[in-house]
């Protein structure tokens, strides 16, 4: 039987979430090689370094987000308070899973005093998933106030993530996205 070979997606795919459970400093490339079930020998031909496999991580992850999650934020027919809820429900499975978080989040507070490779990627997520909330806020709000709002509830949620982490607790994450939920409806 012929061996089968591992592209370069199923590699960036299967390493998503030793990432995510393990973080960058704590995964190494032996980790990595028994994801993908390839000996660590074979991740440099696809990758020369795990800094560079981590960057395809984060475009990969970013550009589902891009396509599957934040793009519910744009959709037509509904109110934002429903996109919202829609969003929510898109996102809620791939950050909780495990009690694992944010790959974004903890990428962010993992690395970023040490590894400014990886900045541009972080901040461009986070720019998207906040231009994302502004469009459904300023369905009820200033432009001025729905981008305030936008980022306070970019920050809320990702501090949920990190106190659901810490305390194991799932519903600190849904009662930050009901306050987030709440601040959607028109301004008094």
């Amino acid at each position: 039987m012929p061996v089968q070979k591992t592209t370069k997606d199923e590699i960036i795919t299967k390493s998503i979430e030793v990432f995510r459970k393990q973080g960058y400093h704590k995964t190494s490339m032996s980790d990595l090689a028994t994801a993908c079930g390839l000996q660590k020998g074979s991740f440099y031909y696809h990758f020369k370094s795990k800094e560079e496999l981590m960057q395809a991580v984060l475009q990969m992850v970013h550009g589902y987000y891009n396509k599957k999650v934040f793009s519910i934020a744009y959709e037509k027919g509904l109110s934002a308070e429903d996109r919202f809820v829609k969003l929510f429900k898109k996102q809620e499975p791939i950050i909780t899973q495990d009690i694992a978080g944010c790959l974004f989040g903890n990428m962010t507070l993992e690395s970023i005093g040490n590894k400014k490779e990886f900045k541009n990627f972080l901040k461009a997520f986070f720019s998207d998933w906040i231009a994302a909330f502004q469009h459904l806020y300023q369905e009820n709000h200033s432009e001025e106030s729905a981008f305030e709002l936008s980022q306070q509830s970019v920050m809320e949620i990702e501090g949920a993530l990190m106190m659901m982490r810490l305390y194991d607790d799932k519903n600190l994450l849904k009662s930050a996205c009901l306050r987030v939920l709440d601040r959607l409806k028109k301004e008094p």
